[in-house]
């Protein structure tokens, strides 16, 4: 019986992997010292995820445990992260995911 727990909570607490850039950002960019540092996180995140923030859907990070919006989400992430670029890229993630898609972008057909 314990080995079938140990088992189980190894296979549980495997790692977790960004699902898309945004979520690939917000894992790896808070705290970034330098605008060299953030530039190789946007070249990995971009490496992983070739669509960047274009590929994300508009407000898919909302749900009960994400945060209230892209500007919530800016302060909680970016506050310790002295690099200005990757301040930036954070913001621009959280916005992505947390914010609320536009109500007319509905009603725009795709060009």
């Amino acid at each position: 019986m314990r080995h079938t727990i140990a088992a189980l909570l190894l296979l549980t607490t495997a790692p977790a992997f960004a699902a898309n850039y945004a979520t690939c950002i917000l894992d790896k960019m808070p705290g970034v010292a330098n605008d060299v540092a953030a530039h190789s996180v946007y070249q990995l995140c971009l490496q992983e995820h070739p669509g960047g923030l274009a590929a994300v859907p508009q407000g898919s990070g909302r749900g009960f445990f994400g945060y209230n919006s892209g500007a919530e989400c800016t302060a909680k992430k970016a506050g310790e992260t002295r690099s200005q670029q990757a301040a930036y890229m954070i913001s621009g993630a959280c916005r992505k995911l947390y914010d609320e898609p536009n109500y007319f972008d509905r009603y725009d057909p795709p060009r």
